[in-house]
């Protein structure tokens, strides 16, 4: 709840909110591939929190070049959380593959 309240009340006006979503974006695409699920957890909560109430409370007021840069915010957070499914998907794989293999090497 604390975390909400910080992120909402960082966002004074649009263009600190445009500029602190882009700053967000940013860190995510830096640190994305060393996430934890937990990292993820969080940054999710954030970009929830961008993309929902602090979207909200500025949307009449953000042109149209912001809108699209928001847009374009939430396509990049989009594809960094496919990229790293598939990372997670491709461990469960090779892990997979191990254990078969180990249960071959046994018979």
């Amino acid at each position: 709840m604390a975390f909400a309240l910080l992120v909402l009340n960082a966002c004074a006006d649009k263009e600190s909110y445009v500029k602190d979503f882009g700053a967000f974006i940013e860190e995510v695409r830096n640190d994305a591939d060393s996430y934890s699920d937990k990292d993820w957890e969080k940054a999710d909560k954030k970009f929830e929190k961008y993309t929902g109430d602090i979207y909200e409370k500025f949307a009449e007021e953000l042109t149209a070049d912001e809108k699209m840069e928001i847009a374009k915010y939430q396509t990049t957070y989009s594809a960094l959380r496919v990229k790293a499914g598939f990372k997670d998907f491709g461990k469960e794989i090779e892990e997979a593959a191990k254990k078969a293999k180990e249960a071959l090497e046994e018979k």
